[in-house]
């Protein structure tokens, strides 16, 4: 029979789902990523002065773990200045180029021997590398490692968890990636707008469209969400055909 056009425009929704999974995935890596390897490293200086301002036996083990945490912090910029070095369109897969291999190399190298916190960063930010030129399978098993690490940032390992739902939103078991958004959707957590609108997502792909529409009129007024969260869920409620301010 004749497919609804509400269906028909609510299935042209989830085409969009690639443009704002690209852009998440650009907002977030460009900046907090980068902010928070700053913020780690000016906490573990300020620890290292702390000890050896305490003198003592502990004094020279301190600068030791200063000079390990220097040279981490050294290694990972290095990485990403290889790992940004792109010529291919926004939003579009392409093969590595030699210095984003090296990167990923770096990268790899930096995981063996960085404490916790920067070691996410390293998988975050390979796993970035490898889902921008295609290989998605490689890049879930990095965001389930990050996900899972207890020495994590908290909010990097929710960002993990995130990305791990986002990249499989239209092929992997619905009650399965609920079971995740759950653990994310709290008003508490720091991806929580992202985690509503996945949410939405798979609302419409299981042709839930009118619990699709309600949660994406709540988002679009919701002001304790990102400008770009309400903004992409008041476009969808117009690609659905039901916008709020239309009644």
């Amino acid at each position: 029979g004749a497919v609804h056009p509400a269906r028909q425009q609510a299935e042209s929704g989830l085409n969009v789902a690639d443009d704002i999974f690209r852009e998440v995935d650009e907002e977030m890596r460009a900046e907090r990523l980068r902010a928070l390897a700053r913020r780690y490293m000016m906490l573990a200086g300020v620890i290292v002065v702390a000890i050896c301002i305490g003198g003592g036996a502990w004094q020279y083990n301190a600068w030791r773990v200063h000079q390990a945490d220097q040279a981490s912090a050294d290694a990972y910029f290095a990485a990403l200045r290889n790992a940004t070095t792109s010529h291919a369109p926004d939003g579009q897969t392409a093969p590595l180029n030699a210095q984003q291999k090296t990167a990923l190399e770096q990268l790899a190298t930096l995981e063996k021997t960085a404490r916790p916190p920067l070691r996410a960063l390293s998988r975050m930010e390979r796993a970035a590398l490898l889902v921008n030129s295609g290989d998605t399978a490689q890049a879930l098993a990095l965001w389930a490692q990050v996900n899972a690490d207890q020495g994590a940032d908290p909010t990097i390992s929710s960002l993990a968890g995130l990305l791990w739902v986002q990249h499989q939103i239209d092929t992997a078991d619905p009650a399965m990636l609920r079971s995740r958004l759950a653990l994310l959707d709290g008003a508490q957590q720091p991806w929580r707008g992202l985690a509503l609108e996945c949410e939405a997502l798979l609302d419409l792909r299981q042709g839930h469209d009118d619990d699709a529409r309600r949660r994406l009129e709540r988002l679009s007024m919701d002001m304790n969400v990102s400008d770009g969260v309400r903004t992409r869920a008041d476009g969808l409620l117009q690609t659905l055909g039901t916008g709020h301010a239309g009644g």
